[in-house]
C-alpha cells in the first residue's frame, strides 16, 4: 500500500552556518528530483536551525586565568572508586575523572562538539565558554552515567568550579574596561560583514501538514 503523504527529518549539521545552508538546498534540490521522478510533489519546512559559535579569544584566555586560579577539582578515592564502577556498569572504559585543567589551545577543525543556540548569542554579543568535569572521563553524551554524577559530589563539584571561574571572570570584566574593549574588538574582527538572522521564518512555529 502506497500512502498518499510521506514525510521525513533531516538533519543537517556542519561546522559553519554558511555550510549548512549549502547543504540545506542540495537536500531541497534532491527532494524535488524525487518527486519530478515519482511524478509528487516535495514541501519542505525548517523546525529548528543554529549558528556555530564565535569564538573570542580574549575572552577565553580571561576565562581560563581564573579556571586555573579556581581549579582543579579534586577527588576523593570513593568519588574516584564510583566513577570508574558506574562506567564498567554502562559497559564503557574506566578512565577516572579528568578534574585538571587543560592548556588553552586554539579552537581544531576536528573537536568534538554538538548543536546549541549558544552560537547564535555568540553572533549578537562577545561569548565565552568553559567545560567542567561532571562526569567520568569519556561519558557518554546523554546518558545515565552523566545524570547519575550530576546528583551527587562528582557533579557538584565540577557545579561549583564553574560557577566560581565564570563568576570571577566577571568581577574582572567589570573592573577592567580596557578587557572589555580587547573582547568587544576582537569580536566585531571575526564577525566582520556578518549579520545575525534567524534560520527560521518570521511567524508562528512551523507546523508539519501531516
Amino acid at each position: 500500500m502506497i500512502p498518499d503523504e510521506a514525510s521525513v527529518w533531516i538533519w543537517i549539521r556542519d561546522s559553519k552556518r554558511s555550510g549548512v545552508a549549502a547543504v540545506e538546498e542540495r537536500m531541497k534540490e534532491i527532494a524535488e528530483g524525487a518527486a519530478k521522478m515519482t511524478r509528487t510533489q516535495a514541501s519542505f519546512f525548517m523546525d529548528n536551525g543554529l549558528y556555530e559559535i564565535l569564538v573570542n579569544e580574549s575572552g577565553a584566555k580571561a576565562l581560563h586565568k581564573n579556571m586555573e586560579l579556581v581549579g582543579p577539582i579534586t577527588y576523593t578515592d570513593e568519588e574516584k572508586a564510583f566513577a570508574d564502577k558506574i562506567m564498567k556498569e554502562y559497559g564503557a572504559e574506566a578512565q577516572g575523572i579528568a578534574g585538571g585543567i587543560k592548556p588553552l589551545e586554539a579552537t581544531r577543525p576536528d573537536a568534538d562538539g554538538g548543536s546549541t543556540d549558544v552560537g547564535d548569542v555568540s553572533y549578537i554579543v562577545p561569548e565565552i565558554t568553559l567545560n567542567a568535569a561532571t562526569a567520568p572521563y569519556k561519558s557518554p553524551w546523554h546518558s545515565w552515567v552523566v545524570v547519575a554524577c550530576g546528583g551527587m559530589s562528582i557533579g557538584h563539584k565540577g557545579m561549583l568550579f564553574a560557577a566560581k571561574s565564570l563568576g570571577t571572570t566577571m568581577v574582572d570584566l567589570f573592573e577592567n574596561e580596557s578587557l572589555r574593549k580587547e573582547i568587544r574588538a576582537e569580536f566585531e574582527k571575526r564577525k566582520g560583514n556578518e549579520v545575525w538572522k534567524a534560520m527560521i521564518p518570521d511567524g508562528p512555529p512551523p507546523v508539519p501538514k501531516n
